[in-house]
Order: C-alpha cells, then sequence, then structure tokens
C-alpha cells in the first residue's frame, strides 16, 4: 500500500506490534483478561491513570498524525481518535466501558487471535508500505 506520510508506516509497525504482543499474551495466556478486567474495577486509581494514558496515547496520534489522505493514514488517524475517545470514556464513565469489557473478555482466545491476526496485518502494511506522492488520488 502507498501512502503520503513516511510517519504512518512506522505507526503501522508500532501499533501493529502492540496488537500482536497483546494477541500472543492472551493466546499463551500470560495474561487472563477476564482477571484483568477484575482487578482492574478495584482499583478508581487505575481506572483513571489508565484512562489518561489512553487520551494522552491518543492525542499525541491525532497531534502527530492526523492524515486522511489514504487508507493506511486513516487507519492510523482513527486509532487515534479511537484511543483519545476511549480514555475519556474510561475517566469519565468507566462502568458501561467496563461492563462492554467483560463480554469481550469472555471470549478470550477469539479476541487475542482476531488481535493477533491484526497486529501482523498491520505490520506487514508498515514494513511493505511505500511512502510517496503517487497515494493521492
Amino acid at each position: 500500500m502507498t501512502t503520503v506520510v513516511p510517519l504512518t508506516l512506522h505507526l503501522l509497525v508500532l501499533i501493529g506490534l502492540y496488537e500482536l504482543a497483546a494477541g500472543i499474551a492472551g493466546l499463551t495466556r500470560q495474561i487472563d483478561w477476564q482477571q484483568m478486567i477484575e482487578e482492574f474495577e478495584r482499583s478508581p486509581a487505575l481506572i483513571f491513570v489508565t484512562g489518561f494514558l489512553a487520551f494522552i496515547t491518543g492525542g499525541v496520534l491525532i497531534i502527530a498524525h492526523s492524515h486522511w489522505t489514504d487508507v493506511p493514514a486513516a487507519i492510523v488517524s482513527a486509532i487515534g481518535w479511537i484511543a483519545a475517545t476511549e480514555g475519556l470514556l474510561i475517566m469519565t464513565f468507566p462502568r458501561p466501558l467496563l461492563a462492554f469489557s467483560r463480554g469481550v473478555v469472555g471470549h478470550q482466545r477469539l479476541v487475542s487471535l482476531l488481535a493477533a491476526v491484526v497486529g501482523v496485518v498491520l505490520v506487514l502494511i508498515g514494513l511493505t508500505g511505500r511512502a510517496g506522492p503517487t497515494a493521492l488520488p
């Protein structure tokens, strides 16, 4: 895939590696998502700090990479907005988000497999993609 912004490719690799690591950790049971949610719910401080970090991470992505010029760039930009929005929701309304998360983590193997596949796809797009002006419509 071709993108206008070279930074897009690097961010896709980093985001993909994060997704791949989360997927592998879930598949190998190095992390138990259900137990993690239960522990998370017992700590209001951890909930708020996690929301803050998600918001900051998303905000940095939005500031550094707000490009909707092509599919790879739009993926990175959308991830930034999703992370920032999720962070704000975690800080302000954690209960509904945690209720949703409990339902999702009930399917840990499937979710972990999906995360690993998405991670591999993003890494491959980042590593094999090209940056250049030909990505403009």
